[in-house]
């Protein structure tokens, strides 16, 4: 009896040991994981936030000061030290550059029509449409317009809208989106029209995004180059692609594609060229225009020339890939009830797709 009982008091005294050291190694990580929190959001050392924590943004809506309200519906930049505020509907035309923000907080329709602008912002978006009234951005033909922000902003994208956005016109467009989880251009349960233009994207996260509950993003001409670090296109609703010229390409370290969509895309005209690392989202069968879909292996490297061929060896795309990619869609007038082949560096692969 004597010496069962001395066992049974070692076995405690083991449990106990091991669960005082359980609880340490817990407090401990806890303690750990809450530095990295704490140092990613001030932009120090840490522990880099998973893909699904979102990183606390250090500049709120109400740190943004309005700056100067402007009524001058002939806007040069040059003039301004501050951001500037329109309040009043109407068409604007803006020339010139500065360090700031163009904020837009009007009872009805904003036309911004850019002629040869430059904005860098280090802080928070370039332009933002902080209404939920419709913005409508106009590219005057023949012109560049160059648009950078940065920071870590709740106005989360370098072109940034609660309203209904549509760009349109002839001239060229620059956007980088540089804000820590940001986006080239967005919006917050609304909408987004492209009507025209040249439309460079380079963004730290999505390139185009229509975020919140989502709205619906509708490309019908221009021509569009995305290069991004998450989702090349990505709306929390639908996507219709009409026309144009698409060059999207999404992250090649994991996780995004070239469109990503949540409730389907439709594909009815132009041209569209996507890349990405996952998730191969093909076009809704009630597209009126047939597209081919690549899912790879082993990733395609960067700088590689790919060409798409049909079954008679001739050329219907060529393209250099400005990423390492794994999924490919390729959609375009010439491509038929047929079945395709993929071609990179002049070596014919195993990859293969019938039109659909």
């Amino acid at each position: 009896m004597k010496k069962r009982t001395i066992i049974e008091c070692i076995i405690i005294i083991i449990l106990i040991i091991v669960l005082a050291i359980l609880i340490i190694l817990t407090v401990n990580e806890m303690k750990n994981k809450n530095i990295g929190r704490s140092n990613d959001r001030t932009g120090n050392f840490g522990m880099a936030p998973s893909q699904e924590e979102t990183i606390e943004k250090e500049t709120t809506a109400e740190d943004i000061e309005s700056g100067i309200l402007i009524k001058d519906k002939d806007i040069n930049l040059n003039d301004y030290s501050s951001n500037i505020t329109i309040t009043e509907a109407g068409d604007y035309t803006i020339t010139g550059e500065f360090e700031y923000t163009i904020l837009i907080n009007a009872k009805d329709k904003v036309t911004l029509n850019l002629n040869g602008v430059s904005i860098k912002n280090n802080v928070t978006a370039a332009i933002a449409n902080i209404s939920t009234n419709d913005l409508i951005i106009n590219l005057i033909d023949s012109t560049t317009n160059t648009l950078s922000d940065g920071g870590s902003s709740e106005y989360d994208a370098c072109i940034y809208s609660l309203g209904d956005l549509t760009i349109e016109g002839k001239g060229t467009l620059n956007v980088y989106g540089n804000q820590l989880e940001g986006e080239g251009i967005a919006t917050e349960t609304k909408d987004i029209t492209i009507n025209g233009g040249v439309i460079n994207i380079e963004s730290e996260d999505d390139g185009i995004n229509a975020g919140g509950d989502g709205g619906l993003i509708t490309i019908n001409d221009g021509k569009i180059y995305i290069k991004a670090n998450g989702d090349g296109i990505d709306s929390n609703k639908n996507l219709v692609i009409n026309g144009g010229y698409i060059y999207a390409i999404g992250s090649s370290v994991g996780g995004d594609a070239g469109i990503d969509t949540d409730s389907g895309f439709v594909k009815n005209g132009g041209t569209v060229i996507a890349l990405g690392s996952d998730m191969l989202e093909k076009p809704e069968i009630t597209s009126k225009q047939k597209s081919v879909c690549f899912n790879i292996n082993n990733k395609i490297s960067k700088n590689s020339i790919i060409t798409l061929k049909d079954e008679d060896g001739e050329e219907i795309i060529t393209f250099e890939a400005n990423e390492d990619f794994s999924t490919l869609i390729i959609s375009d007038s010439t491509i038929k009830n047929a079945t395709y082949n993929l071609v990179v560096d002049g070596e014919k692969t195993k990859y293969t797709d019938t039109a659909k």
